[in-house]
């Protein structure tokens, strides 16, 4: 009888390790020795643990928590995009944002997700409200409604967890912004919106993450019948992950 019990045992510490509960070197030295180890001993030490350092790190974190709420400040550079992106002879223009943005990641069997799951593994759709305050311009209100497109398997995500992501969409401004009407006079309100963006987190709080962000709009060389009139904004912001 002493070998199924040995395999019982094994299988239970197997169980508590994988949803989080540490052991101490008690518990530890007990199982060693072939002495049974109660549940009841561990149990206060795992009730005192944060819950985000119970929740174990998955590639689907964000299946598991498909609601983010999202705080970003950001600052208008007077620089094309590409410059903006790579962080080169930024020049500050006399404006910033303020930006509150909820997403919600789309369901695995989403036919979207499912025709781009092979190219990209999170898809969400988002909507933030911005405030832009400047210069020579009153107090301007933008609305972004657009869709994510989210790479999170990382081979150091155990050290540090991380996505990058690329956002497309519209953008509606209250009024034009002063930036995208300098030397342009077929500025216009409705233009397309594009973020870039790179998160962090640790590993035992995912759910809490630092935020990098390109905030664009323009006309997409003429697209939307405005030029190539636009703006960008590099933000820094906090999100939290929720069910």
């Amino acid at each position: 009888m002493q070998y199924p019990f040995k395999h019982a045992l094994m299988l239970a510490i197997t169980t508590l390790t994988c949803i989080g509960i540490s052991f101490s070197p008690m518990s530890s030295a007990a199982t060693t020795s072939g002495q049974p180890t109660t549940v009841a001993a561990v149990a206060p030490q795992a009730r005192s643990l944060p819950l985000e350092a119970m929740t174990p790190i998955t590639k689907n974190l964000y299946d598991q928590y498909r609601w983010s709420l999202m705080y970003y400040y950001g600052v208008t550079v007077d620089n094309s995009l590409l410059q903006t992106m790579t962080l080169m002879h930024l020049k500050r223009w006399p404006e910033h944002i303020q930006t509150v943005e909820l997403a919600h990641t789309l369901d695995q069997d989403n036919f979207l997700r499912r025709w781009l799951r092979p190219l990209v593994n999170i898809i969400q759709l988002a909507g933030n409200i911005t405030v832009r305050n400047g210069r020579d311009e009153p107090t301007i209100y933008e609305f972004d409604p657009y869709l994510i497109f989210r790479w999170t398997q990382f081979p150091w995500n155990d050290y540090i967890t991380t996505s990058l992501a690329l956002g497309e969409g519209i953008s509606y401004a209250s009024s034009i912004p002063a930036i995208e009407s300098k030397d342009r006079d077929n500025a216009k309100r409705l233009l397309n919106y594009m973020i870039a963006e790179a998160t962090f987190s640790l590993p035992s709080y995912p759910r809490w993450q630092l935020v990098a962000r390109v905030h664009h709009r323009s006309g997409v060389f003429g697209l939307y019948h405005a030029g190539n009139t636009g703006s960008n904004d590099i933000a820094l912001g906090v999100r939290y992950l929720f069910d």
